[in-house]
């Protein structure tokens, strides 16, 4: 058997070993069901062996190599693959990479491509306990025919820890002035927060400018507190002779970051003449990554979701009214956090599983299993503001679910964790678009 050159806990996990034609050295298939294991194998590939994984034509395979090997509990790893495809393969839907160990379980969530046909994908992880256990990695081949994936390499190793990643959001509600909101921006500015988000039209419905009297105030107060500020109104483009309902987010320097048209626009504001905006933008922080959504696109989940599979970590949510009983499903479908900025209803902020960091155990149904994704909250009130902080840990994001991990939990907005064979997206548009009843 060849030697591994690198610090590599999986046994042959660059397939060195073994004959072509047949299974690594130390590998073995499993599957629920023979009908539906797929093809592995070793095959040689640019003067290299590699692991061939195929459906043999049945679109329904589904099954997994695996191996075991000993580890230590209590330390850092990083789990990583690279690998390469042929035909119609969808590495996040068709190959999933995982790590499991008793009551633990990680996986790669997210690739990224090399080249049209190659990518690889790392995970980081801490591994809970002490001493030396058991534990397995498994290369998932699932639902394509004729497909074929080639794995050059998969390897465990340990790493660095992970450190925690913090990002202090504030939430407000209530109603006030812009000489008042001058104030409270500076209270809560003391504080030292990463980002403050303020209710949606906070200053009025009168479409203004980007640099009318919200903008200025945000801008201003954002870099006089070194902080990010969001918040929105009505803006009217002179241009495009269009009057749209915008989410602004400044920087720590004043500078605006970027913006978000309101998608749905609650009836009777459209019907005053508020048109829809088309695009849901996300934007790169120093602290995360953040996107936004207003009032009414809540009633809806397509604006989150796709936040979501954008990478959003903290969606900003401003409005005039709200649904708290929504915004578990929101943060919990998607796996994201969201911050929820109200005039007239209270405030919320919520992490990755739904928890509502004011009352995280209200809801007996979820399972997240992380007790420390946020800390730090404090409710206050400012003048006539009601203001809740927390600060989240971005490198924690438990599921509504949490079963060890990512494997065996709600799937939060993952790509790899949509078990299905068909999106239904295009069929949703399609009912949406129908225009007659039959």
């Amino acid at each position: 058997m060849a030697v591994e050159t690198r610090m590599n806990l999986v046994t042959n996990g660059s397939f060195s070993a073994g004959q072509p034609g047949g299974l690594p050295e130390g590998w073995e298939v499993k599957s629920s069901y023979e009908f539906l294991t797929p093809v592995f194998e070793l095959v040689e590939s640019k003067g290299k062996k590699v692991l061939q994984a195929s459906g043999a034509g049945n679109p329904d395979c589904l099954g997994w190599l695996t191996t075991s090997f000993s580890i230590e509990a209590g330390k850092t790893y990083k789990l990583k693959a690279k690998f390469s495809f042929e035909g119609d393969v969808n590495p996040h839907q068709n190959l999933i990479f995982a790590f499991y160990q008793d009551q633990f379980n990680e996986g790669i969530l997210n690739f990224k491509r090399l080249s049209d046909n190659s990518g690889e994908g790392e995970k980081r992880f801490f591994l809970p306990g002490e001493g030396t256990v058991n534990a397995e990695v498994r290369i998932y081949f699932r639902y394509n025919a004729d497909g074929k994936v080639h794995v050059e390499e998969i390897s465990v190793e340990e790493c660095e820890p992970i450190q925690p990643r913090l990002a202090k959001v504030v939430a407000t509600h209530g109603k006030a002035t812009i000489e008042q909101w001058q104030e409270i921006l500076d209270v809560l500015g003391a504080s030292k927060p990463d980002v403050v988000l303020l209710p949606e039209t906070f200053n009025g419905l009168e479409p203004e400018p980007l640099d009318g009297p919200c903008g200025t105030l945000m801008s201003s107060y954002a870099a006089k507190h070194k902080m990010y500020v969001s918040g929105t109104f009505k803006t009217l483009d002179a241009k495009a002779n269009r009057v749209y309902n915008i989410a602004v987010l400044y920087d720590r320097n004043g500078k605006l970051v970027g913006q978000y048209y309101k998608n749905h626009p609650y009836s009777p504001e459209a019907f005053e003449g508020v048109t829809p905006g088309t695009e849901v933008p996300v934007f790169d922080t120093d602290f995360g990554r953040i996107g936004m959504m207003i009032c009414y696109d809540s009633w809806f989940n397509d604006v989150a979701e796709l936040l979501a599979l954008k990478g959003a970590e903290i969606i900003l949510f401003p409005s005039a009214g709200y649904s708290h009983s929504m915004m578990p499903a929101r943060s919990g479908d998607n796996g994201t956090r969201v911050v929820a900025s109200s005039e007239y209803m209270k405030a919320g902020i919520w992490d990755t599983s739904g928890r509502e960091v004011t009352r995280p155990d209200v809801d007996t149904t979820l399972s997240p299993n992380c007790k420390d994704s946020f800390n730090d909250v404090v409710q206050r009130k400012i003048g006539p503001i009601e203001v809740i902080e927390a600060t989240f840990d971005l490198t924690k994001c438990p599921s509504p679910h949490n079963w060890g991990g990512p494997m065996l939990s709600a799937p939060g907005g993952r790509r790899n964790r949509r078990d299905q064979k068909k999106l239904l997206f295009n069929e949703i548009e399609q009912e949406v678009l129908r225009w007659w009843d039959e």
